[in-house]
């Protein structure tokens, strides 16, 4: 085995090729390194990176075996070793992997094989309903793969004897063909155009209203190799995949990129899990969503306060602060508790998504933790921008990846934000079966227009201002972005959700509305105790913040709901469902 030890630990100094490369060189300098970590009910495992590499490796030999090179494939599975294996080898083998949501209705299965072209489809054992019910409605899909709830198969297991014309076959069964393929001799190889389709990766929403995005190994692995200059990785980081991997983001920044840097990887089964997983596998860096960091810092104040402890925490963060101005860092020290519930190594957390409260950002730092925002889109696979790591701008979403050109389409010259315009080789090829929809994103040079809006100051770092799509257009012809306004909301307690939106009143006026999800726990504990309470706290407070905002900017109504909102499966906020309960 390699040591380990100083390789690759300076940042952006490894690179990939193409997909396969991102586990071969790992898997050369350091074969017996665990790749990945993971759990099989009660007793954990691991995956070294030569095991992985294995995997993969057989995975493609008995899709070329089996005729299905250069196939479309669905995964529809829980994050696994098995999941990522497949993606690996589909594209290895000149096809396309196609994931699939895991929260995907079962009548919504067979028309998003259809559209995709499928003609096989990798799912776990949650799945076997779903699709042995839409079998009939998939006459395309010949080859049905099943992963099951077993060990890792490894090349020592025994072959399995493969009905090639019959459909049907287990996870274990296929990689055993592969190994026995590759033994023999016979593995036949395939060589992948890294600018063709490799991934169809589906927005959000049904068939009617999704649109696959085409990503070719070529935006992938530009996207990895130009993003890794920003982050500091390096073999001996840890993370726990917490987020969905069939969205970019989590392949991107939570697999692909620390797999490229020989990190480990340990997988977690459910986001309910993911601070025991925090303090069982004790992660170096994490790759979030802001909301679940805004989870992680109100669970923590609310310890504090429970424990009485509140006060004192708020004078160690001012001592700290003060202390590294002088040049001394105590937040080890200082803050050890709150390190320890995240497992005690935890040094950055990546976030992207959506736009991160500045606050919260300092309130990271002060207590040793680095949350580096980051910007990023599907159709660019994602990573826009980063944060370096050696840099604190709390409000920014960092500098464009190295390579790319960014600028800003404002329809005023006078206006500070526009719409964010990007180029680079991590932009898709385009819409699956739907040129019109890439020509109104994608011009003929390559620049796409990202849909949100922002500005970027002198030293060439970028903000975020909104979504073009969610920009509330008032009757005075002023333009309010609600992300910003949500940012401020935030800050008011017992606000465990909220969203603004612009509601038509009676005559027609467009009002500034907050619709809040209170903490109703906490709430009570504060003594507000009925509806008309709550309602006139949330009341008392807007007041107060509205004399801090220009007047065509202040929330005119509040509504109070008394459930969660609607949420994706990245945990963002469905605003065209707000009014659904």
């Amino acid at each position: 085995m390699a040591d380990i030890k100083n390789v690759y630990t300076k940042t952006g100094d490894m690179t990939a090729a193409n997909i396969i490369d991102i586990i071969k060189q790992p898997a050369a300098l350091f074969p017996d390194k665990a790749c990945f970590r993971y759990r099989r009910g009660d007793a954990e495992y691991q995956a070294t990176f030569v095991e992985f590499l294995g995997l993969v490796e057989a995975f493609t030999a008995a899709l070329n075996g089996l005729g299905l090179s250069g196939k479309h494939i669905a995964i529809l599975s829980e994050k696994s070793v098995e999941w990522i294996s497949a993606y690996f080898a589909i594209i290895n083998a000149g096809g396309v992997a196609v994931p699939l949501d895991y929260d995907i209705k079962r009548e919504q299965l067979a028309g998003f094989m259809d559209f995709a072209d499928c003609e096989g489809i990798i799912y776990s054992e949650k799945y076997v309903t779903a699709v042995e019910e839409s079998r009939g409605n998939m006459p395309d899909v010949k080859s049905y793969i099943k992963i099951e709830n077993a060990l890792l198969p490894d090349a020592g297991m025994p072959s399995a004897a493969i009905d090639k014309t019959g459909g049907m076959f287990t996870y274990r069964d296929i990689v055993a063909f592969g190994y026995e393929l590759i033994a023999s001799g016979s593995a036949a190889a395939v060589a992948a155009d890294p600018d063709k389709m490799c991934a169809l990766i589906f927005t959000s929403g049904t068939t009617g209203t999704s649109k696959g995005v085409m990503l070719s190994q070529r935006n992938i692995t530009f996207d990895i190799n130009q993003s890794a200059k920003l982050v500091d990785l390096s073999t001996e980081d840890v993370l726990v995949s917490v987020l969905p991997i069939f969205h970019t983001y989590e392949m991107t920044a939570g697999i692909l990129l620390p797999m490229l840097y020989g990190a480990t990887i340990c997988i977690n089964d459910s986001i309910a899990n993911a601070l025991r997983d925090f303090k069982h596998y004790k992660p170096t860096m994490l790759a979030l969503v802001p909301l679940f960091v805004s989870t992680i810092y109100k669970r923590i104040m609310d310890t504090a306060a429970k424990k009485g402890s509140a006060k004192s925490l708020a004078v160690a963060i001012q001592i700290s602060k003060y202390a590294r101005f002088i040049g001394l860092d105590l937040r080890k020290r200082l803050f050890d508790e709150i390190q320890s519930a995240l497992g005690g190594r935890l040094r950055t957390i990546v976030c992207g998504g959506a736009a991160m409260n500045p606050e919260l950002v300092m309130w990271f730092d002060a207590v040793g933790i680095q949350l580096k925002q980051g910007y990023g889109i599907t159709e660019c696979s994602p990573i826009i921008s980063v944060v370096p790591y050696d840099v604190v701008r709390p409000a920014s979403c960092g500098k464009p990846i190295e390579g790319s050109q960014v600028f800003i389409d404002r329809e005023d010259p006078s206006d500070e934000a526009g719409e964010i315009v990007f180029k680079g080789d991590n932009v898709m090829l385009g819409y699956y079966k739907n040129p019109q929809a890439t020509e109104e994103v994608k011009t003929r040079r390559g620049w796409f227009y990202t849909g949100d809006c922002g500005y970027m100051d002198k030293d060439g770092y970028l903000y975020i201002t909104g979504r073009r799509k969610n920009v509330i257009v008032l009757n005075s012809g002023k333009n309010v972005f609600p992300e910003e306004i949500e940012e401020y909301l935030e800050n008011i307690p017992f606000i465990r959700e909220c969203m603004v939106l612009g509601r038509v009143s009676g005559d027609n006026t467009i009002k500034l509305t907050a619709v809040i999800y209170p903490d109703y726990e906490k709430a009570s504990e504060n003594n507000l105790l009925s509806d008309e309470a709550i309602q006139a706290y949330f009341k008392e407070q807007i007041i107060a913040l509205n004399k801090t905002l220009v007047v065509y900017k202040q929330i005119r109504n509040v509504e109070i709901r008394k459930t969660p909102f609607l949420k994706t499966t990245t945990q963002k906020i469905q605003r065209h469902r707000v009014d659904e309960e």
